[in-house]
């Protein structure tokens, strides 16, 4: 498979549609804040509205998924290529199902609920620039010479 059609600002947009969220959830003081306000939508969604109690443990793994979150964002950045565009349709396709299961199989917040839209945008709109056939097709580096 080709990747090498794919705009790179395809690639960096949903990166920043990514930093929007993740650099919150990175630093501990504004991930709590971050948190809070969740819990705040979510009670508007008619569910509980107060941001439970937190172990620190808990807090460290919020934190973590945001550290390594961001710096997916920043490889995207600094190097679009298509690969990582059709890396990440994967990832958030994964990452929508993760949060569905958690909507129907617990307790989870409903908020979690408008993640699954970002998600599933996010990968529905890479997965067509990664599928979409090339306007000028390049020649197969492997059949030259």
């Amino acid at each position: 498979m080709r990747f090498d059609h794919v705009p790179p600002g395809t690639v960096r947009f949903w990166a920043w549609v990514d930093s929007s969220v993740t650099l919150t959830l990175a630093i501990p003081p504004v991930a709590v804040g971050f948190l809070h306000l969740l819990y705040r939508v979510n009670g508007w969604l008619g569910g509980q509205d107060v941001l439970p109690e937190f172990a620190p443990i808990h807090l460290f793994f919020v934190c973590l998924s945001g550290v390594l979150i961001s710096l997916w964002v920043l490889v995207r950045l600094l190097h679009p290529v298509g690969v990582l565009a059709f890396a990440d349709a994967m990832g958030r396709a994964v990452v929508a199902s993760l949060i569905v299961y958690f909507l129907v199989c617990t307790d989870a917040p409903r908020v979690l609920g408008l993640f699954v839209f970002t998600e599933l945008a996010g990968s529905v709109a890479q997965f067509r620039a990664v599928l979409r056939q090339p306007a000028h097709p390049q020649p197969d580096a492997a059949r030259i010479g």
